[in-house]
Formats: structure tokens, C-alpha cells, sequence
């Protein structure tokens, strides 16, 4: 008996069989792999640069794409704001040594994605953006004096800002924003702004006690003058009240004294008289009571 002959029947495959198979698993990852090359996504916040043979030929928007997995590849730009900080020291004005850490805020003009990746790639930063920024400090710091950089700030910001976008307009990358972070000078020189600073805030703070102290004298002077006001003020209303009770009262006595007539006083006696005569008179003087004749009077004759 031979030896095939006793090979169990699972082993009896045929080989052309077993190639074909091989052959077709071959196929279909070989297929699958291409499928799996050709489709590519572009991120959002980025532009595709499709790139053929590693020549640049066109832009792709964020998003899924198919390319062709042979000699074709895509390449990724950034187009969200990104940050580059620098440090760069120049003389002012005034030659004294400052150093200057600024930091900006940059994006790449989504319309010339292209263009930015066939001349820089994506070394943008390093290549034309930080020796901008650089060139830019060294030509602005003398246009002051060292002293005037912290006071006029905002100016020199302006400056390098506008500066840095003249620079930088030729390689499409548009400047968003600019922070000047921090000024470093001398020790020489920052221990005389120190001394400044202290004499400023020490002479605000005198003039600030003394606004305090004029404050309260004019204070006192206003509460002495309301207080003498007040004091005229009452003493002519007191003395215009006198005045009024006193033509009051002359006014009130014309009226009694032109209304005092004869009759009139003849009548107030009346209303005094209590009816009894006066037990004692002078003899040749009158009564001093009126006489009521009467009916049943008795004459009195005078010893």
C-alpha cells in the first residue's frame, strides 16, 4: 500500500485548489488596501493640499476624499489662529538696552493654502513669521524712550502691529492680534523707575491728604457759614415778628380809641356798675356814677 493511500481524505485537497484561494485572499487585501489608501479625510479647522508625485496640484475642503492611492497623497495646512511668542532686545531712544517678549496671533489666508505650503511647508513659523516679528521690536524700540514704552504702550503695540503685517502680507498670514507681554530693562534703569514709581504714589498720597484736609476746612467753613445764616436768619424773623405784634397792637388801640365815644363809655359803666351808690362823695364834686332817676326815690337834703 502506498503512502497517499493512507493520508486521511481531509489532507487530499488539490493543489491548483488551494493556489486559486491563495491567489484571490491575495487579491482582495492587495484590493482592500488600495480602497483603504485612496480614501483620505481633511480635518476641520485645516485645508487639504493635494499633492501629486509631492507636487502640489489643488486645495481640498475639510471633509472625506477619495484620491488615487498611486502617487497621490494629501497635505495638511492649518488654518485656525495659532500663537508664536518671541524675544528680541533693541535700544530706545534714549539708548537704553530694552528687551521686549511679545506674543501674536496669526492664521493662514485659507485662500492660499497652497501657495503657503509650496513655499514654506508648514515651517511658516520659523522661517519668515519669528524673524518678522524679531525685525520688527528692533525697529520700533527707538522710535521711543525707554520710559515712554510703558506709557505709551498701546501706541507701540500699534506700531509693531502694523509693522508686522507689512512684513507678512506677502506670505498670505494675516495677523490677528499682538501682546506686548513684557518690557525688560537695566537693573540701572529699572531701579530709577522703582524710584520714581515711589515718589510719584508718595507725593499722590500727600496730595490726597491735603484734598482730604481742605476738604474738612471748607467743611467747617460751609457749617460756620450755615450756622450764621441760620443765626440772621433767626433773629430777623424774631425781630419781623416784634414788628408785626407791635403794629398789631397800635393798630388794635386806633381801633379802641375810635370807637371810645361818650355813649360808648357811659355804656362800659353801665356793664361795670355792681347797682350800689358810693357810701362816701366830696360835696361839691359830681358823682362819679351815673343817676338812674326812679320812681320812689326820696330827695336828700345836705345839712
Amino acid at each position: 500500500m502506498s503512502y497517499d493511500k493512507e493520508l486521511p481524505k481531509l489532507f487530499k485537497f488539490p493543489l491548483k485548489k488551494f493556489i486559486a484561494i491563495i491567489m484571490i485572499v491575495l487579491i482582495v487585501a492587495i484590493a482592500g488596501g488600495i480602497s483603504w489608501n485612496a480614501a483620505r479625510s481633511v480635518p476641520a479647522g485645516y485645508v487639504g493640499v493635494l499633492l501629486n508625485w509631492g507636487q502640489p496640484i489643488g486645495m481640498l475642503d475639510s471633509g472625506f476624499h477619495w484620491i488615487s492611492p498611486i502617487g497621490q497623497d494629501i497635505a495638511l495646512v492649518n488654518i485656525q489662529i495659532q500663537k508664536v511668542m518671541a524675544d528680541e532686545s533693541a535700544a530706545s531712544s534714549d539708548l537704553q538696552e530694552v528687551s521686549t517678549s511679545v506674543t501674536v496671533n496669526y492664521q493662514i489666508d485659507q485662500a492660499f493654502a497652497k501657495e503657503v505650503y509650496t513655499n514654506l511647508r508648514d515651517q511658516y513659523e520659523s522661517r519668515v513669521i519669528i524673524p518678522a516679528m524679531q525685525d520688527g521690536l528692533k525697529a520700533v524700540t527707538p522710535r521711543f524712550q525707554a520710559g515712554e514704552l510703558v506709557t505709551r504702550r498701546e501706541e507701540a503695540k500699534n506700531d509693531f502691529q502694523s509693522l508686522l503685517q507689512e512684513k507678512l502680507q506677502q506670505y498670505h498670514i494675516v495677523i490677528v492680534s499682538v501682546s506686548i507681554t513684557n518690557f525688560k530693562f537695566s537693573d540701572q534703569f529699572q531701579a530709577a523707575i522703582d524710584l520714581k514709581v515711589t515718589t510719584e504714589q508718595n507725593a499722590l498720597a500727600a496730595q490726597n491728604q491735603l484734598a482730604v484736609v481742605q476738604f474738612q476746612a471748607q467743611q467747617q467753613v460751609i457749617n460756620a457759614s450755615a450756622a450764621a445764616n441760620a443765626t440772621i436768619t433767626k433773629a430777623l424773623g424774631d425781630a419781623n415778628a416784634t414788628v408785626i405784634r407791635a403794629n398789631a397792637t397800635a393798630e388794635s388801640i386806633l381801633i379802641i380809641q375810635a370807637q371810645l365815644t361818650p355813649e360808648y363809655l357811659q355804656y362800659l359803666t353801665i356793664l361795670g356798675w355792681d347797682g350800689k351808690l358810693p357810701i362816701y362823695w366830696s360835696a361839691n364834686g359830681s358823682m362819679p356814677f351815673i343817676l338812674i332817676p326812679t320812681t320812689n326815690a326820696t330827695t336828700t337834703t345836705l345839712p
